[in-house]
């Protein structure tokens, strides 16, 4: 039975994964209000009983939204957008967890996602960046996925070379035609899940107790963050108002 990927609320089903692995999660206020203009966005916390500490997590949903078409720039198209993040604490440096889903009904799904590693450290990398690169070999005859970014998409996208200094070597980034939309989901629940299950693993983690990579951890996201303040996120949302960090 195919899924109607235009139906499904992402958002639900990568948190629903998402608490698999922290269990206590607590919604908060908006730590960005600029951000949170469009739709709906949920800020969480580590609850009480959480298994894991985290910074944050931001959960943005925005339905029936013009966004621009990948292929023809000046194309408005009829989408729902899904955005969610883990900010992790450097004092439990797991990779940063991100999802950025554009749902272009009738035409193709958009999908970003990552678990960004905070340390180039060799341990590290093979604990927390390998198995999303063994991940996403499972999906790499999905139709839609760019496996090369090149210089046509960076014009398309500009920011993308600076994120790329962040990625994991199991990025997922393309266009998924709409009628894949069971195998969709099968690949953000299983990113989602791949990244509960590092922090279900994350107390008995040497790995992440190491003050040398808790430091690098804080180093690089603090870079990440002031990447990100340099970009207009509403760019290819041209009717809705500026979102900033």
């Amino acid at each position: 039975m195919t899924t109607d990927i235009e139906q499904v609320d992402i958002a639900a089903l990568i948190v629903e994964k998402l608490r698999e692995g922290f269990g206590d999660l607590k919604a908060v206020p908006s730590k960005m209000p600029a951000m949170d203009r469009m739709g709906e966005t949920t800020w969480y916390d580590p609850g009480e009983n959480s298994r894991a500490t985290f910074r944050s997590m931001r959960v943005q949903v925005i339905r029936d939204v013009e966004i621009r078409n990948f292929y023809d720039r000046s194309q408005l198209d009829m989408s729902n957008s899904f955005i969610i993040t883990v900010m992790p604490d450097p004092s439990l440096p797991l990779p940063l967890y991100a999802a950025d889903v554009d749902v272009h009904k009738g035409k193709y799904v958009h999908i970003i996602t990552d678990l960004i590693p905070l340390s180039k450290d060799s341990e590290y990398r093979k604990r927390y960046e390998a198995p999303v690169e063994k991940l996403r070999d499972t999906y790499r005859n999905l139709p839609g996925l760019i496996n090369h970014i090149t210089d046509d998409v960076h014009k398309i996208y500009p920011a993308l070379r600076e994120f790329e200094t962040f990625n994991s070597a199991g990025r997922i980034f393309g266009n998924v035609p709409v009628d894949q939309g069971s195998l969709i989901v099968s690949l953000l629940t299983d990113y989602a899940g791949l990244f509960s299950s590092f922090v279900k693993q994350s107390r008995a983690c040497d790995v992440l107790k190491r003050g040398d990579i808790r430091k690098e951890a804080e180093d690089t996201l603090g870079r990440f963050m002031m990447m990100m303040s340099r970009f207009d996120f509403s760019e290819d949302m041209p009717k809705q108002p500026k979102r900033t960090v």
